[in-house]
This record gives structure tokens, C-alpha cells and sequence, in this order.
């Protein structure tokens, strides 16, 4: 196949053709001229009207060849339309008033996926804000292109960008496994500025929402979506009950210091770890010590008692469980979970809802451990706006823009 035909090809031009191709190990220039007598595309209005005049040559960096640079060398024409009077003309290969054309943003963009910004720069011999600006043209024209309707289970959590408490909220689809958004913070106008971005009429397909109990989270979510099931994540209500465990543990320990120091010492796993996870030493250990009457026993007994509740179907029954749960919680003389019975008290509605609702953020874990991967690959980003358009790049399954090839 001639080298001007792949080019044509490659490019998808029509209107316009190869006028010659000087090439040497250095560099690859392309040389594009108009085909005399057609028209061309108005870039204001997308119709075809007559060439009017040329305007002066441009230069576009392309897909490099062989690690050979290769630049595209074209006159820009404008045309006279009827509509928008005279408006350069729609170049198919290039992006408004960038330098590098569009197959190559949409490489560079491909290559963000798997490696950091840094290196896609260095391959190509580009400026970090080059890939960066080719990234976020995809995820524009992503999100301009995704079907809302089809969100109906999601999740909201958060992850942490750097140290020092510095959280960036996600929102995800449970059912697709997609990432819908992403903001710095966790605060009550994230939730908010997705939920009026997200609109009033795809709002209504929202059946389910899985979150932690972070009062600004229910305060946007009830605010938008109030005939929407609130469920709060197991795994933070879990996390909520081994805390208070281990805090009882803490304090039986400190008591024991002067009669028995050693009795408790490295025996925090064997109270927060599943039964059946125990190692055959944990299990011996462990023997012995719930034949002695010590608090972390009771405390153990009742975790292990609310590990019942995630098996109830019936809201009823769930509701009478979790109400004998709270009395012997209560009535336990243990102060940490005592805290954790009100703290579930408190928010009894969403947590009796799992029955009816079996929905939990076990698959937002795993999406916010793959966040925090592209994170550390790239050792972390200065700009939370940054991070939020890879994370959308990456996560979001978002439609990439049509190209007539694909050189990655």
C-alpha cells in the first residue's frame, strides 16, 4: 500500500489530499493541500460551503512513526457560510487551536490509561500538560456522551489523596463497577453539585444508595433523592463494632497491668478476627482465655451475636433481633459497645434496610484500592482536579471519541 493511501486513510480525510511526504531517520513531514472545487466543512455550523480564502500554514505534531517524529503541514482555508458568515473551515485531524492532532491526543490519552502522565510525555517527546490536556478532552467528551439513565445502585465513599486527612469522595455504579464522580473533600456540596449535575428525571432511576453514616452525605442525599433506600455499608458498621471490641480489650489491658500484664499482650487479633481465620496457636490461646471471665470475652460473644443480623431477610424479624441485640448491648456494662448500640440506635432505619436491600461497598473497596494504585504510580498528584480527571479516565468506562484508526 503507497504511503499517501495509509495516510489518507489513517487520517480520514476526504475533502483533502496528500500533496507529499518528505521523510528521512530524523523526521516525517506530511504535506496536505484542499482538493480543488469541493467544498468544505463550516466548523461553526457543520455544513459544506464554498472555500473563500487560505490562511497561513500550520504545523501538527502526529503519531510518531518507528519512534520517528511526524508532522502534519497544512493552509488552513475559510469558508463563507451562509449561517455563520466566514468561519475557518473544520479540520478533521485537528482540535481547535492545538499543536498535535487528534489520532495523537487520542494515543497519548490510551497511553494514560496504563502508565503516569510523566512517562506518556517523555514517549512522545510532549509537555506533561499536552497529555494532560488530551486526557481531559476524552473525559469531557465522555461525560458529555454517558447515559445517565442507567444508574440505578450507587455507592459514595471516600479515599484518601495525601496524608494529613486530605479525602477526595467517590461515587460509584455497584452494578457496573464504574466510577460516575469524583471531588476533592467529603463534604455536603460534593454529593450535591453531583446529584443536580446528575438531573432531576435520571435522579428517579435511583433506586439504592450504599454509604457510610457521614451526616453531610444523608443530608444531600435525602435533600434529592428522598424516595431513594438509604442502606449504610456493612463494612463500616463492622469496622464500627471490632473498634469497640478492641477498645474494650484496651481497657481490660490497662486494668490487668499491675495483676497480670502479660495476660492480654498480642491477643488483639484473636477478638477481631473470624473464627474460622484463626491460626492453630491463635485457637489455643484463645481457648484458654474464654474459660476466664473477662470483659473482651462478652464483647467477643456480642460480635459474634451480630454477625446473625446479616442473614435476616424479613424486615420484621430483623427489627426484633437488632432490638434483643441492643438490650444485651446496653445491659453489658461494656461503655464501648454500649456507644456502638446507640450509635446503631441512631441510625437503626438504614441499617435495617440491608435486609430489604442486601447492598453493601465491598466492590467500592476494591475500586478505591485501584484509585489509590493510579495514585501511588504516579506518586501522587499536586492538583485534586488532576486526580479527579484520571480517576475518571481510568475508571469510568467512558466513551472515547470515534477515530477512523487506532495506532494503541
Amino acid at each position: 500500500m503507497l504511503i499517501k493511501k495509509i495516510i489518507r486513510n489513517t487520517l480520514g480525510i476526504k475533502n483533502h489530499r496528500v500533496e507529499k511526504v518528505i521523510g528521512s531517520t530524523q523526521k516525517i513531514i506530511i504535506f496536505l493541500d484542499i482538493i480543488h472545487g469541493r467544498k468544505l466543512t463550516c466548523s461553526g455550523c457543520g455544513t459544506r460551503q464554498k472555500v473563500r480564502d487560505r490562511l497561513k500554514q500550520r504545523e501538527w505534531r502526529h503519531v510518531p512513526l518507528w519512534n520517528i517524529p511526524v508532522y502534519i503541514y497544512y493552509r488552513p482555508a475559510r469558508v463563507k457560510c451562509k449561517y455563520c458568515g466566514i468561519k475557518v473551515e473544520s479540520i478533521p485531524w485537528s482540535n481547535g487551536k492545538s499543536c498535535l492532532s487528534v489520532p495523537l491526543s487520542l494515543t497519548m490519552a490510551s497511553w494514560a490509561r496504563k502508565l503516569p502522565m510523566n512517562t506518556v510525555s517523555q514517549m512522545f517527546n510532549v509537555c506533561w500538560n499536552a497529555v494532560y490536556s488530551a486526557v481531559k478532552q476524552v473525559v469531557e467528551f465522555g461525560l458529555a456522551c454517558r447515559d445517565k439513565t442507567e444508574a440505578g445502585i450507587i455507592g459514595i465513599d471516600e479515599i484518601s489523596r495525601k496524608k494529613g486527612m486530605v479525602y477526595h469522595t467517590q461515587v460509584y455504579d455497584l452494578v457496573r463497577k464504574k466510577l460516575l464522580a469524583s471531588f476533592e473533600g467529603r463534604k455536603y456540596e460534593n454529593i450535591k453539585a453531583f446529584l443536580t449535575e446528575w438531573g432531576k428525571d435520571n435522579l428517579k432511576n435511583i433506586k439504592g444508595v450504599c454509604c457510610d453514616m457521614w451526616d453531610p452525605y444523608l443530608k444531600a442525599i435525602k435533600g434529592f433523592i428522598p424516595d431513594a433506600t438509604i442502606v449504610f455499608d456493612k463494612f463500616h458498621i463492622i469496622r464500627h463494632l471490632l473498634h469497640a471490641v478492641n477498645d474494650v480489650r484496651k481497657q481490660e489491658a490497662e486494668d490487668l497491668k499491675k495483676i497480670n500484664p502479660e495476660l492480654l499482650k498480642g491477643s488483639r487479633y484473636i477478638w477481631l478476627k473470624n473464627p474460622w481465620n484463626l491460626t492453630d496457636k491463635q485457637k489455643q490461646r484463645f481457648s484458654y482465655l474464654e474459660n476466664l471471665n473477662l470483659k473482651i470475652n462478652r464483647a467477643y460473644l456480642l460480635k459474634e451475636n451480630f454477625r446473625e443480623f446479616w442473614t435476616y431477610t424479613d424486615q420484621e424479624k430483623t427489627k426484633k433481633f437488632l432490638d434483643q441485640w441492643f438490650w444485651w448491648a446496653t445491659h453489658s456494662r461494656l461503655e464501648p459497645m454500649r456507644k456502638f448500640a446507640w450509635l446503631v440506635r441512631k441510625h437503626e432505619k438504614g441499617i435495617l434496610a440491608y435486609s430489604e436491600l442486601p447492598i453493601d461497598n465491598g466492590a467500592v473497596e476494591a475500586m478505591n484500592n485501584n484509585a489509590k494504585a493510579i495514585s501511588h504510580q504516579a506518586r501522587g498528584y499536586r492538583s485534586p482536579k488532576t486526580f479527579s480527571t484520571l480517576l475518571m479516565h481510568c475508571m469510568g468506562k467512558l466513551k472515547e471519541p470515534d477515530w477512523v484508526h487506532r495506532f494503541a
